[in-house]
This record gives C-alpha cells, sequence and structure tokens, in this order.
C-alpha cells in the first residue's frame, strides 16, 4: 500500500495543484528566469524552466506568423543497400566478424560492431533502415508544413571497400531509393531539388568536360533516377552541364516592385572542384566552369526579367580550399554582385521600397558534402579579376560603353559570341538532346593544354578515401581533405579577417551555409529553414523591413542513434531538435548583417565559440 504522502504526490487535490503551481511561479520570479511551462501527468506538476530571453520568445512567435515559410535541406544520404547490423566497421559495415555467420555477433571479439540505424563517428554509410526511418519522421511531421526541399547531392555510397568496389549502377540505384524516400512524403505537390554530388559520379571526383560520353551518361541516367525532379524547359541544360533552374515558390501577395518568388539554381559544383582532374580551372573560353559561371549570370538575368529571387544550391563548398582559384573568384565575383544590400525600406512609411540593385537578390547559398554545421563568408578579391579576363576588356572602355564587365560577362549580357550561341542553343531551348551536346564543343578535348590551373591527378586512399595528389608538377594546387581539427578555429580566423577589413569589403561578400548530413559521419542531422514569405501586416515588425525571400531563422533536427540502436522498438519521434538558430546566437534573422553580427559575438565570447564548435559538429 503507498503513503498518504506518495498518494497524495500521484493524485493531488486542486488546492493542492493551484499551491504548487504558485509555489512554481515563485520561484520562476525570484530565479528571473522565464517561465517555460507547467505539464501535469498522472496529477504530477512538473514546472520546466528555461533561460530564454523573452526577444527569443518573441521570435518563436513570430515564426509561426502565416507571413513565414519553411523548406528542408537535406543532404549527403549516402545510402548503402549493402549495410549489415552487427558488421565490423572496418568492414564498411559490410561484413561480420569472422568468427561469426550473422548479426548475432558481440562486442567479445574486440571490434567495435554496427547497429540497425548506423554507427555514429565512423566511416559507414547510410541503412536503408536510416532512410526509412527518416522518411517516415518527415512524412509525420513536415509533410504539409514545407514549401520546397533542397537535397545537394551524395545520394550513393562511398567507394572505400576494396572487397565490394562501388559501380556506377550502384551509384543510381542509390539516388533511385533516395528519390522514393523523399518523392513517398513530399510527393508531386512539394517541389524537390536534387543536385549531383562528388559520389554521386564515378569514378567519385571526376567528371569529364560536358560532351564527353561518360558525362553524357552520368547526366542522362541521373536524370533518369531523379524522375521528373528536373522540369522539363531545363532538361537540354541538365542533359549538357549537369545543372538546372527551377522556380520553387512564389511569394505571398507581393506589393508593387518587390519581387513575386524564389528560383533555385542547382549548381554542379564538381566542374570547379580541385579534385576534378578530368577538367582545369574558370580562365579558358571553353572552360565547363567558366561556362558554368556565364549560365549562372544568365540565369540572374532571366530571374531579374521575370521579376523572382534566387537561391543557390550545390554540394561542395565554394573556398579556396575546395575550388579552383579562378573558379573560387569567379564564383565570388558573379555572386556577390547581387547580393543585396541591407534593406532601406523605412518601417514607418510602407510606400517605401528598399534601394536594391535592379539585378536579383540571392538569399542563400546551400551546400552539403563536409558533414558539419556550419557557415562562412564568400567574396571576391580585385586582384583576381585580371586572372577572370585574358582579353584586358574588364577595366576599360568599349565603344561608348564604359563599364568594369568581363569579356564573358559582355557575351552572356549582349548574348553575343560563345555564351550568345549557348543562351540560344541549349540554356533557351527546351527539346533534350542526349546525342550532340553542340555545334561548338568538340566531344574530346584536351584540357590540359587550355587551363591556367595545371590539371592535377589524384589518388584515392582506400582505408580513409582522402585525396592525395601524386604528381610533382601540381604541388601548387592543394588537394582538398577531410576536416582538419582545427576547422572551426580557421573559420573564426576568415571571420575576424572579415570584420577587421571594414564595412567597404563587406559589402562585397555572400554567405554560403553547410548544412549536416543524413549519414552519420557524426550524427543524422538535417535543417528547417524560415524563411519571409509574405510582408507582416504590421509596420512595426522588425522583418517588415526585410525583402521577401530573407532567410530568417533555422533548426536543427538530429537522430540520437547511439541510443536508438538500444531501443527494443522505434521511438515516437527519430529525429528531436538539437537547437534553433535564434534561442543561441540572439539574432533576429539571417542577414549579412546578422551574420556579421553573428561573427562578432564569436570572436568576443570564450563560451560562445565553445558552444559554436560543439554544434559544428552536432555535439559529439
Amino acid at each position: 500500500m503507498w503513503s498518504k504522502e506518495t498518494t497524495a504526490l500521484l493524485h493531488p487535490n486542486s488546492s493542492q495543484l493551484e499551491r504548487r503551481r504558485q509555489s512554481c511561479r515563485q520561484c520562476t520570479k525570484s530565479a528571473g528566469l522565464v517561465l517555460l511551462a507547467v505539464l501535469v501527468c498522472s496529477g504530477v506538476v512538473v514546472c520546466m524552466l528555461h533561460t530564454s530571453l523573452n526577444a527569443a520568445n518573441t521570435n518563436r512567435h513570430r515564426l509561426n506568423s502565416t507571413a513565414v515559410g519553411r523548406f528542408l535541406h537535406i543532404t549527403d544520404m549516402h545510402v548503402d543497400p549493402g549495410y549489415k547490423p552487427g558488421s565490423t566497421i572496418y568492414s564498411q559495415c559490410h561484413r561480420y566478424p569472422p568468427h561469426t555467420a550473422n548479426s548475432a555477433a558481440t562486442m567479445s571479439d574486440g571490434h567495435k560492431h554496427t547497429g540497425r540505424f548506423g554507427i555514429p563517428l565512423a566511416k559507414c554509410d547510410s541503412p536503408i533502415a536510416l532512410i526509412n526511418a527518416t522518411s517516415k519522421y518527415l512524412q509525420s511531421n513536415w509533410a504539409d508544413k514545407l514549401d520546397f526541399v533542397i537535397w545537394t547531392g551524395d545520394s550513393g555510397r562511398h567507394d572505400g571497400d576494396p572487397e565490394q568496389p562501388r559501380t556506377f549502377d550502384q551509384i543510381i540505384a542509390g539516388n533511385n531509393i533516395a528519390v522514393h524516400a523523399l518523392q513517398s512524403v513530399f510527393g508531386d505537390s512539394i517541389p524537390v531539388v536534387p543536385n549531383i554530388g562528388n559520389n554521386d559520379i564515378s569514378p567519385h571526383n571526376e567528371l569529364a568536360a560536358p560532351g564527353h560520353k561518360t558525362a553524357r551518361k552520368t547526366f542522362e541516367q541521373l536524370s533518369h533516377a531523379w524522375q521528373n525532379l528536373v522540369p522539363k524547359d531545363q532538361l537540354r541544360t541538365f542533359l549538357y552541364g549537369g545543372y538546372f533552374a527551377k522556380d520553387v515558390v512564389d511569394y505571398d501577395s507581393p506589393r508593387a516592385g518587390e519581387s513575386t518568388g524564389i528560383t533555385a539554381l542547382s549548381l554542379n559544383t564538381i566542374y570547379w572542384y580541385r579534385a576534378n582532374a578530368k577538367v582545369g580551372g574558370c580562365r579558358a573560353k571553353d572552360s565547363p566552369g567558366l561556362a558554368q559561371l556565364a549560365w549562372i549570370r544568365y540565369q540572374m538575368r532571366r530571374a531579374r526579367a521575370r521579376n523572382r529571387d534566387l537561391i543557390l544550391l550545390g554540394h561542395v563548398l565554394p573556398n579556396r580550399d575546395n575550388y579552383r582559384p579562378t573558379c573560387y573568384h569567379g564564383y565570388a565575383r558573379t555572386v556577390t554582385q547581387v547580393v543585396p544590400a541591407p534593406a532601406l525600406r523605412n518601417a514607418s512609411d510602407e510606400s517605401v521600397i528598399a534601394d536594391e540593385s535592379d539585378m536579383p537578390a540571392v538569399h542563400a547559398q546551400l551546400f552539403g558534402h563536409s558533414n558539419v554545421d556550419v557557415w562562412a563568408f564568400v567574396g571576391q578579391e580585385a586582384k583576381w579579376i585580371s586572372s577572370l579576363d585574358p582579353l584586358g576588356l574588364g577595366d576599360q572602355q568599349n565603344g561608348s560603353m564604359g563599364d568594369n564587365r568581363l569579356w564573358w560577362e559582355r557575351q552572356v549580357d549582349e548574348e553575343t559570341g560563345r555564351f550568345g550561341k549557348m543562351i540560344r542553343n541549349i540554356w533557351e531551348a527546351t527539346s533534350p538532346d542526349t546525342t550532340s551536346p553542340s555545334d561548338f564543343y568538340a566531344d574530346e578535348r584536351l584540357w590540359e593544354n587550355m587551363e591556367d590551373d595545371p590539371p592535377v591527378q589524384f589518388s584515392a586512399s582506400e582505408s580513409s578515401a582522402e585525396i592525395v595528389p601524386i604528381s610533382e608538377t601540381t604541388s601548387n594546387i592543394s588537394a582538398p581533405q577531410r576536416l582538419p581539427s582545427d576547422f572551426v578555429e580557421t573559420l573564426l580566423k576568415e571571420y575576424k579577417q572579415v570584420l577587421v577589413k571594414g564595412p567597404e569589403s563587406q559589402q562585397n561578400l555572400g554567405v554560403t551555409t553547410i548544412s549536416p548530413s543524413i549519414v552519420p559521419k557524426y550524427v543524422p542531422a538535417f535543417r528547417i529553414f524560415h524563411y519571409l514569405r509574405k510582408r507582416p501586416e504590421s509596420s512595426k515588425q522588425r522583418w517588415w523591413q526585410l525583402p521577401l525571400g530573407t532567410l530568417l531563422d533555422y533548426d536543427v533536427y538530429w537522430a540520437d542513434i547511439a541510443r536508438i540502436n538500444k531501443l527494443k522498438q522505434n521511438p515516437t519521434k527519430f529525429f528531436t531538435k538539437l537547437y534553433r538558430f535564434s534561442d543561441v546566437y540572439k539574432l533576429d534573422d539571417l542577414s549579412l548583417d546578422s551574420y556579421l553580427k553573428w561573427a562578432e559575438k564569436l570572436l568576443s565570447s570564450k563560451s560562445l565559440r565553445k558552444k559554436f564548435r560543439s554544434l559544428t559538429y552536432l555535439g559529439t
């Protein structure tokens, strides 16, 4: 029998409940904290206290506004149908320990074994069970709450098991599984924008120039795997270069002069990637990397004509380590010319519109590949402009027209020369042609003879999949490596350099973000972004001053598979929220101005830097 005290605890009367509620409120008030919730379960009153600031609570309330839209960024699924629960990690999770024939192996052999949903902090890829659990969670919690989905590639497994070499058919099979997982949740009603990763091609990291038979096969097979995710009017462009544009959302009731919606540009970052030995840099006239930069500029002109904003997405993050020099600076120049300055709209006058450029706004640059949860600045440097303009036309007057455009930028704007041909024959063409890429690209080219950056030869280590240069003549081109142990410190140094340069250089900045991956390099995770889809009704609201499409916040959701693997039954919610940006960093939105403030906060607070480091690796 229970004692009277236990009975009173489990079954309190109304007066006892009220006294406990009052006690809760008093202790909350005395501690100077915000009361988060009072839960009553089986008659037990639980007081949950939270130290969030009032501003964070206000921001949370704003995110529930009908003016706010949401989208999912998911990346790096690395689907592995050959994954075996109970196998060893040294076999890439493909084989059981030698003394066992099934998954009943124990830890007594001294090897670390895998669980049903994968294993964190290992080199194994994602089991089908993890993909299914992710799909089921999204179906139950987000299927009717999102406007679109950004999916930044790498759905094929890694080629790290020498006993089971990966084939291109397996890569396509991994993409088929990923597409099915997403379309079973979102169907055809929510736009999904796919992207090519360095493990969606074979061999990984190597992609020949447009027109080569391997490139044509890669783009054609991926277009089949992705089914109807590439718009029909963009199919010819995708079959040519692996990139395409897709309208993802229309704003709700934009005012006169405002943009009407967002178009996503899915980029083929492998043509800029240092590790791709099949192509060179972005200086030569017939460089595939330069052609893609020209296509971005063309899409920006097209977006301006259609009164739409842009989101850029790709797999490999643009920085000096990942991209060839001329490709990185060409990308930075192209993108930062259209990142809008801070809004000048007067909050007290609803008729005043921000004095923005006539170019479209790039509201986000979203990438994957590195498996971490982080962001970085991207910006152009004046000293590189001449290397992007071998004809020397960028700083000279051309007839009566004087401007700072490069030769290829003029060709795009005026639709002349090589890129004028590409606009007419490929980028504006709607009928796919997989047999002949164009009349101005030969099927075979010796890229080694025409690039500013010498081509690089790489070999992959079977044990770590790291990329190591093997040519002494290319030592000036550093190979992309796995994230160094001081990765966060490197980022902080870059943040400091940006802040030291001051406001003048900050005008030529953009912000790139990496979302965490589904594959448990650390733990499975994804981001939900919140953005301004509709003008708030009150001009007194902070977000009223921002352009439509501005990112406002994001949430990171993670799956603690180390714990879940031990459960006999799947948890009710496979993913849980790890953190919300505004709660941790106390900022109102994800504009460039907010990122600069965030950088200042990180550099001035040791405790915040510690938290930033922990969140970068998802608490692992």
